[in-house]
């Protein structure tokens, strides 16, 4: 058996597959899993010429009859969205925002093109046995690096509740870009898909006690969910962050408050004090500020000071009245206990006065 890398052109492909020359299940495949929402975003994907994961082949060559087939032993569901875009099955949504409603035939001339001359990358294994395909599989996954938390949810659902948070983290990437919430190696790990669904979390059941095995659970208990349920929290989480970013500016970016656990937890107070975050254990003596509003003057002053205690610096009585949401950010920061210290000071610090 010989493996040879190489490319070839969604047209190939289409020609392959018409002539009966690509078979798309064979016996170690598994059948066609994925949602419509992954599969017009893997088209999307292509139209804007980005790359997609590589696809194996086994290639068998009959010297004889002089005739290859071509069995797909990872990809076949890239690649039946694939076929079935270009056959007219497949309309685009959303996800392909800048040709959502088309079908490929009403695609402008440029972009069919693009889609038909698109290279796919591929490892051919020319004649390999079953065997010889299973141990390569085992072979290149003893050298993969053990996937975070976030990257298994994001490889494991395709269901609304996955792309409600990706695309959302997608739209606020001045967060990661410009501020630094979280840092671009975290972001290739997806670590910015969490603090995003750690919102989604709290303005749909509330905020209270958080990490991954809590976000998982989060995304199997909404799995069933549609879009449009997601669609009002997507809303509001708009408002808030728009909120931060519009108010806390400059100097606060260089703070706690632009540091993943407590933009959270800023978030989490602007979000009850707009009347928008569910009782939780939380919010224990909060709740008579729910709706009450931010007032974003005392706000930053209020900020900056608990943000100077943080840091160590300013006068012992601000450490002394600041010790709680200083200890509890040292700590455990998913835990209950930590999150409510911190809630508890911030609403304290930004609510709108009688």
């Amino acid at each position: 058996m010989s493996s040879t890398p190489q490319t070839y052109t969604i047209s190939d492909f289409i020609d392959w597959y018409s002539k009966k020359q690509l078979i798309l299940a064979p016996e170690f495949q598994r059948g066609s899993v994925w949602t419509p929402s992954a599969r017009v975003f893997l088209i999307d994907t292509i139209l804007k010429d980005l790359p997609i994961p590589q696809v194996f082949i086994r290639t068998k060559i009959d010297s004889t009859n002089q005739q290859v087939v071509r069995e797909v032993v990872d990809g076949q569901q890239r690649l039946r969205a694939i076929l079935d875009f270009a056959s007219e099955k497949l309309r685009l949504t959303s996800k392909a925002p800048d040709h959502s409603g088309k079908r490929y035939s009403e695609l402008i001339e440029d972009d069919k093109e693009t889609f038909l001359s698109y290279r796919v990358p591929v490892v051919q294994l020319i004649n390999a046995s079953n065997a010889e395909v299973l141990e390569v599989f085992a072979r290149l996954n003893s050298y993969s690096v053990k996937l975070t938390p976030a990257e298994l949810r994001h490889a494991e659902y395709s269901e609304p509740v996955k792309w409600a948070v990706y695309d959302a983290a997608l739209y606020w990437s001045t967060l990661w870009n410009d501020f630094g919430v979280v840092s671009v190696r975290e972001r290739v790990r997806l670590k910015h898909t969490t603090i995003i669904a750690e919102m989604f979390m709290a303005l749909d059941k509330g905020y209270a006690g958080g990490g991954e095995r809590t976000i998982t659970s989060y995304y199997r208990g909404r799995k069933s969910k549609s879009d449009s349920f997601f669609l009002p929290i997507r809303k509001r989480l708009d408002i808030v962050v728009a909120d931060i970013l519009r108010n806390l500016n400059g100097d606060y970016a260089r703070t706690t408050f632009f540091d993943a656990p407590n933009f959270l937890t800023l978030f989490a107070a602007i979000s009850l004090l707009k009347g928008w975050l569910p009782c939780s254990g939380a919010t224990d003596g909060l709740e008579r500020f729910a709706g009450s509003g931010v007032d974003w003057q005392r706000a930053r002053e209020e900020l900056a000071q608990i943000a100077q205690a943080f840091d160590g610096d300013g006068e012992t009585d601000r450490k002394a009245r600041y010790s709680a949401f200083v200890n509890a950010t040292r700590s455990s920061t998913h835990s209950l206990s930590s999150r409510r210290d911190r809630l508890q000071t911030v609403v304290n610090a930004i609510k709108a006065l009688p």
